[in-house]
């Protein structure tokens, strides 16, 4: 049991920050960090790079499906180290952009990085993103961590 809730707060905590940021910022438009980060109020109709716009449905079915296969790993996979938080932060990304696609019809973005020319992303990215480079050190560096179960 103290294992499964050790793999499930992470994903828990990018769900829960994403939609504690979503709901408490509303619409701005405001530097957070000068130079650096902007909070920037936009409404994403597609998904990651700006791919997908207006394709909400379909958008839905992949984010469902990558929640599935990350329950799978984590379900038929003897994972350690960062393989299953990275899963976590994963899912919990995914769902956090889900709850926005199924309830508002988009996603709610809000960081812009002002020291570069980048899409504006939230929470639910920035986890997805960091649960998929963990992912990658994770396989790279520690194959032995994941291992299916006999």
């Amino acid at each position: 049991m103290k294992r499964i809730l050790a793999w499930t707060l992470p994903g828990l905590a990018v769900l829960l920050v994403d939609r504690a940021v979503k709901v408490s910022l509303g619409s701005v438009n405001a530097p957070l960090i000068p130079g650096v980060i902007r909070l920037t109020s936009a409404w994403n109709t597609g998904m990651a790079l700006g791919l997908f716009q207006g394709k909400a449905p379909w958008i839905l079915l992949v984010s469902i499906a990558l929640v599935c296969v990350c329950l799978y790993l984590i379900k038929d996979f003897r994972i350690r180290g960062l393989a299953p938080i990275a899963l976590s932060m994963i899912a919990g990304g995914a769902l956090g952009n889900m709850i926005d696609r199924v309830f508002l019809g988009y996603v709610i973005d809000m960081f812009e990085l002002e020291f570069m020319d980048f899409y504006i992303f939230n929470v639910a990215d920035a986890g997805v993103v960091t649960g998929a480079v963990l992912c990658g050190i994770s396989l790279l560096f520690r194959p032995q961590d994941w291992s299916r179960k006999q």
